[in-house]
C-alpha cells in the first residue's frame, strides 16, 4: 500500500526547486518531439513528489542520500510519464495527417 498523497512536502523550497531541475532536463531532452513542454514537466514533477513523500522523506532524513539521490529518482520518474505519453501519443493520428491521407487515397 502506497501512502497518500502529502502535498506538505511542496512547501520546502529546496523540493520545489529541485522538482524545476528536473522538469528542465525532462523537457530539454524531449524538446524535439513536443512530447513534454517545461511547465507541463515541472507540474508532474510536483505531483510525484507529493504522491510519494515516503520516498522524498526518505531522501532528506539521510544525508548519504540527501537531494541528489531524489534528484535522480524524480529524473527517472518523468522519463517513465513521458516514454509513457509518448508511446500512446504515437498510435493517434492528426486530424490534418488523417485528411491528408484521405485525399492521397481519393487521386
Amino acid at each position: 500500500m502506497t501512502a497518500p498523497a502529502d502535498w506538505r512536502i511542496l512547501d520546502l523550497p529546496a523540493v520545489v526547486a529541485l522538482a524545476g531541475r528536473a522538469a528542465r532536463r525532462i523537457a530539454d531532452g524531449y524538446e524535439d518531439t513536443l512530447t513534454l513542454e517545461y511547465e507541463d514537466a515541472r507540474q508532474e514533477a510536483l505531483i510525484i513528489l507529493a504522491t510519494k513523500p515516503d520516498m522524498v522523506n526518505e531522501c532528506l532524513a539521510d544525508p548519504s542520500l540527501g537531494l541528489g539521490v531524489l534528484y535522480h529518482r524524480l529524473v527517472l520518474d518523468l522519463m517513465d510519464r513521458v516514454k509513457t505519453q509518448a508511446k500512446y501519443r504515437c498510435r493517434h493520428i492528426s486530424y490534418e495527417a488523417a485528411c491528408e491521407a484521405a485525399e492521397r487515397g481519393r487521386l
